[in-house]
């Protein structure tokens, strides 16, 4: 479980900047306020951010643990890091205010602590207990600083798919030697897609463009495993929408652990659809706990191809390959 680490500021995404409009300069923010982003948690101001850093540091003295305060994490004196992403982002979307920031902290860091102290949760299972909690689940790459003995795949640029054992408030990642032990690798996934096939659809909602321009659905959910139906698509469209896949795929992109929108590809709309989605993408990515990948994705019938990228200053292009570029052409009519 002790694998994965949250992003510090210099391999980060950029925040998507907004439009300004040409005639109203911009306002320079003044140093230390809310108005202007923290660095190292874009979603918070300044001020946030070191108020938030205060709490988790006070959360772990009430715990007995001491630690240095990091910019995206803070560390204790066995060397151990805690991320703060996800805390801040729960605090950054709770309506409650900051009055609530310290209970949300708190729990937290509970959370983390026992997770941590926790005996090995696949120590006393059977192969059979195994299939019925293991879940395959995406995880961004760039978060994982190693991934040497443990099982994975390639999904998409910059996201791995991975074994995960469901537990009651966390998931724990299987390495090589667990899932030799409990079954092996081919059986855990299938079990794992079929337990991810298995997970209730708790919203899933239309998002219709103005003007006829197209539209893309999005899943949305509590679960962490959401997401991760991406792993079934094309067959979730299916099985969700009526609609099947044809020979032109479909566009994905999984911006956070909660959510996964999709468009099946059949005419001209997927012009302005990938322009939605693509903002869609990066817009959920830096603004939730679990965040999965800020770009969009074409199916091109044999994998994962990036249609979006984000510049160092944040802003947002399109990035269309010769392939993607044949279908833009055969579904305009050559336009």
């Amino acid at each position: 479980m002790g694998i994965f680490r949250r992003r510090r500021r210099d391999d980060e995404e950029p925040t998507p900047a907004g439009p300004t409009a040409p005639s109203e300069p911009a306002v320079p923010a003044v140093p230390g306020t809310d108005a202007e982003p923290d660095e190292a948690l874009p979603f918070l101001g300044v001020a946030e951010a070191r108020h938030l850093r205060a709490l988790v540091r006070t959360a772990f003295a009430e715990r007995g643990i001491e630690v240095s305060v990091h910019a995206g994490h803070v560390a204790d004196d066995a060397g151990r890091q805690f991320g703060l992403w996800n805390v801040a982002a729960a605090c950054h979307q709770d309506d409650r205010g900051r009055a609530y920031w310290p209970f949300l902290v708190g729990s937290h860091v509970e959370r983390v602590l026992a997770s941590m102290d926790a005996p090995d949760p696949f120590g006393e299972l059977s192969p059979d207990e195994a299939a019925a909690r293991t879940f395959v689940r995406l995880y961004e790459r760039e978060a994982i600083p190693r991934l040497d003995g443990f099982p994975f795949r390639e999904f998409a640029p910059g996201l791995v798919e991975m074994l995960a054992l469901d537990l009651p408030d966390t998931v724990a990642v299987y390495d090589d030697a667990r899932a030799e032990r409990l079954g092996g690798v081919d059986a855990l996934r299938a079990h794992g897609l079929t337990n991810l096939h298995r997970q209730p659809v708790e919203q899933l909602e239309r998002l219709d463009l103005p003007d006829g321009g197209g539209a893309f659905h999005v899943l949305l959910g509590e679960s962490v495993h959401t997401a991760s139906r991406a792993l079934l698509l094309p067959r979730l469209a299916t099985e969700l929408t009526g609609h099947e896949s044809g020979r032109h795929g479909w566009l994905l992109c999984v911006p956070n652990r909660h959510q996964v929108a999709w468009h099946l590809v059949r005419d001209a709309t997927v012009i302005p659809v990938v322009q939605a989605m693509a903002r869609f993408a990066a817009l959920g990515f830096g603004d939730a706990p679990g965040p999965l990948s800020p770009h969009l994705f074409w199916w091109d019938g044999g994998g994962y191809q990036q249609l979006s990228r984000l510049d160092e200053d944040g802003a947002l292009s399109i990035i269309v390959s010769p392939d993607f570029q044949r279908v833009l052409e055969e579904l305009t009519g050559g336009s």
